[in-house]
C-alpha cells in the first residue's frame, strides 16, 4: 500500500509567515539601501564643476543625491541592497503562495516574473555606486583627466540605465498581474487589497511616506519609493495571510 504523506497545513501556513516576514525585511534593507546611495542632497552652489561647467555631460539629478556622500555610504547603500535580495526572493513564494487559490496558470507567469526581477535588481541598484564614485573621482583629478572620466562616467550611466529598466520593467508588469488577478477575487486576499498591490499605487503609497517624513528622514527616502511601498505590500499581506484558510484549504486537497 503506497504511503502518499499529504501536506502538513499548519507548517505551510507557518512558512507562509517566514516568507511574509522575509519580504518585509527585504523592503527595509532595501529601502536603507537606498536611503544610503541615493539619500543625499547636495547643493550646486558647492560643485560648480559638475552643476556648471559639466552641466550637460552629466546626469546632474543622479549627481545631486549622491555627491554629498562618502565613498563609505555609498559602498554601504549598494552593498546592503545586494544583501539582502534574497528576502526579497522569499517573499515573492510568499505572493506565490497568495495566488495559488487563483490557479497555477496565474500564480506560475506571475512568480516567475517576480523572481526574475528581484534577481536582476542588485545590479541595477549597485551601478549607481560606480556613476557617484566617477562624479566624485572628478572633483580630484587635474584637468586633462576629465574627458576621460565624464567617458567613463557616461559609459557607467548608460548600463546603469539598462540593469536598472529590466528589473522596474519586470516587477512592474508583476504588480500589475498581481493587482489584475487580485481585483478578480480568485486569490487569498480580500480583492480591496488590489487597490495596494499594483504597480502605480505602490510607487504612489512610497513617495507619499517620503513626502510626509521629517526632514532629513524625507530627504533620505526620496528615493525609496518602489521599496517603501514594497514594504506596505509584504506587511500589509503578511498580516491579512496570517491565519488564512483558504492557504490551509488549499493544502488539504
Amino acid at each position: 500500500m503506497t504511503d502518499v504523506r499529504q501536506p502538513d497545513p499548519v507548517a505551510s501556513l507557518r512558512w507562509l509567515r517566514l516568507a511574509g516576514i522575509a519580504g518585509i525585511i527585504g523592503a527595509i534593507l532595501w529601502t536603507l539601501g537606498d536611503a544610503l546611495i541615493v539619500g543625499g542632497k547636495a547643493q550646486a552652489a558647492d560643485y560648480p564643476l559638475l552643476f556648471q561647467t559639466y552641466a550637460g555631460r552629466i546626469d546632474t539629478d543622479m549627481a545631486a543625491v549622491m555627491l554629498s556622500s562618502s565613498q563609505a555610504r555609498l559602498a554601504s547603500g549598494a552593498l546592503v541592497a545586494d544583501v539582502g535580495i534574497v528576502f526579497y526572493l522569499a517573499g515573492s513564494w510568499h505572493l506565490f503562495r497568495g495566488l495559488l487559490p487563483a490557479g497555477r496558470l496565474w500564480a506560475w507567469p506571475i512568480f516567475a516574473l517576480l523572481v526574475c526581477g528581484n534577481a536582476w535588481s542588485p545590479l541595477g541598484h549597485a551601478a549607481f555606486y560606480y556613476v557617484g564614485m566617477a562624479y566624485k573621482a572628478l572633483l580630484a583629478t587635474p584637468p586633462d583627466g576629465h574627458a576621460a572620466l565624464l567617458d567613463l562616467a557616461a559609459h557607467f550611466h548608460r548600463i546603469l540605465v539598462i540593469a536598472w529598466l529590466l528589473p522596474i520593467v519586470t516587477l512592474g508588469l508583476a504588480l500589475l498581474g498581481l493587482g489584475v488577478v487580485i481585483a478578480l477575487g480568485r486569490t487569498a486576499w480580500p480583492r480591496w487589497f488590489a487597490l495596494v498591490a499594483n504597480p502605480v499605487s505602490l510607487v504612489a503609497i512610497g513617495m507619499g511616506i517620503a513626502f510626509v517624513s521629517p526632514e532629513p528622514v524625507g530627504t533620505w527616502l526620496d528615493g525609496a519609493a518602489f521599496n517603501l511601498g514594497w514594504l506596505v505590500v509584504y506587511a500589509l499581506s503578511t498580516v491579512l495571510l496570517w491565519n488564512s484558510s483558504r492557504i490551509v484549504a488549499r493544502n488539504r486537497r
